[in-house]
C-alpha cells in the first residue's frame, strides 16, 4: 500500500511491461518501478512525474504510446522515446480511451466519440478521422468492442455502434448510468453505477439481469484472467469478486476505510490487481 501516492484521487492506473502508470486529480502522471522486497511484498518507487496541466480521467497504453484523457477535452500522448502529441477536438472531459485496429477511440462528456489515426509521415501527430455523436447515450463513460460493433456505455445506458458505418444501430435498456463493460466469450457484461449487472449476447439481447450487489454503488470494474473474475470497485471502499461464467458473487471485502475505489487494473494471469483510491 502506497499512502499519499498522489495528493488527490487516483483516477486511472495502467500496467505496462516494465512499470505502472498512475494519473490523478492532482493533475500529474507518475511512472512507478515495481520491485520485490526481501519479505516477498511488492514495492513501488516513483521513477518519473509529469505535470499534465489538467485532471486526467483515463489512461491507455498503446504500443510505444501512453495516452491521457484530460478534463478540458484534450488528449495528451507520450512516447517512450521522448516525443509527445496533443490531440484536440473534444470540448469536455475525456472519460475513456480504447484502441481498435490501430485506431484510437476517445469518448467524452461532450457526448461524442472521436476516431484518431497516426499520421504515417510524421509518426508523432494524430488526426481525427471521424466523429460519432448521433445515438450516443449521454456522456461517454466506457467503450468495448464485440463482433465489429462498438458498445458505448454512457450516463443513460448503452448504445451499439456499427464500426463499418460508424452509425448507432441500437440503444439498450435499461437507460441508466453505466460504470463499466467487459467483453467475455461473445457476450458483453455491463455493470451499472447502482450495482446492478446485465449480460447481453452479441446481438444486444439480455441473457441475465442481476440485481444490485450487496456492496452497493459501483465506480469501476476490471476483468481478471485468473479465475476468471469480474472485479467491481465500490463507492464505500469495498471490492466485489464475481466468478465467470457462472456469474456468482464469490466475496466482497473492505479494502479502504470510508473512501471510494476509483480505479482497478489487473496485471494478467497471476490474479494480481492494483486499485487506486479517492484518498
Amino acid at each position: 500500500e502506497i499512502v499519499r501516492a498522489h495528493s488527490d484521487a487516483i483516477m486511472s492506473v495502467v500496467m505496462a511491461a516494465d512499470c505502472i502508470y498512475t494519473a490523478s486529480r492532482d493533475k500529474t502522471l507518475k511512472r512507478w518501478k515495481v520491485a520485490r522486497a526481501p519479505s516477498g511484498k511488492f514495492e513501488l518507487n516513483v521513477e518519473l512525474e509529469v505535470p499534465l496541466g489538467d485532471v486526467c480521467w483515463c489512461l491507455i497504453s498503446a504500443g510505444e504510446w501512453l495516452f491521457c484523457g484530460l478534463g478540458d477535452g484534450t488528449i495528451k500522448g507520450f512516447m517512450k522515446s521522448g516525443q509527445d502529441a496533443t490531440l484536440k477536438g473534444h470540448t469536455k472531459r475525456v472519460g475513456c480511451l480504447l484502441t481498435h485496429q490501430h485506431v484510437l477511440l476517445s469518448g467524452s462528456a461532450d457526448g461524442s466519440i472521436r476516431c484518431w489515426q497516426m499520421d504515417p509521415n510524421t509518426q508523432t501527430t494524430f488526426n481525427c478521422t471521424h466523429t460519432i455523436t448521433e445515438g450516443i447515450s449521454g456522456n461517454v463513460i466506457a467503450m468495448a468492442v464485440l463482433n465489429d460493433k462498438l458498445w458505448v456505455g454512457g450516463t443513460s445506458g448503452v448504445a451499439v455502434v456499427d464500426l463499418a458505418s460508424l452509425k448507432a444501430i441500437a440503444q439498450l435498456e435499461p437507460k441508466k448510468f453505466v460504470a463499466g463493460m467487459i467483453q467475455f466469450e461473445g457476450h458483453m457484461i455491463v455493470v451499472y453505477a447502482d450495482g446492478a449487472m446485465v449480460i447481453f449476447d452479441g446481438n444486444g439481447v439480455q441473457k441475465l439481469n442481476q440485481p444490485a450487489l450487496p456492496a452497493g454503488p459501483v465506480l469501476c470494474i476490471a476483468g481478471l484472467d485468473s479465475g476468471p473474475r469480474v472485479l467491481c470497485g465500490h463507492s464505500k471502499g469495498q471490492v466485489s469478486s464475481i466468478t465467470l461464467p457462472m456469474f456468482t458473487l464469490k466475496k466482497h471485502w473492505q479494502v479502504l476505510e470510508r473512501c471510494k475505489v476509483q480505479t482497478l487494473c489487473c496485471a494478467g494471469h497471476d490474479g494480481i490487481f492494483v486499485l487506486g483510491a479517492e484518498n
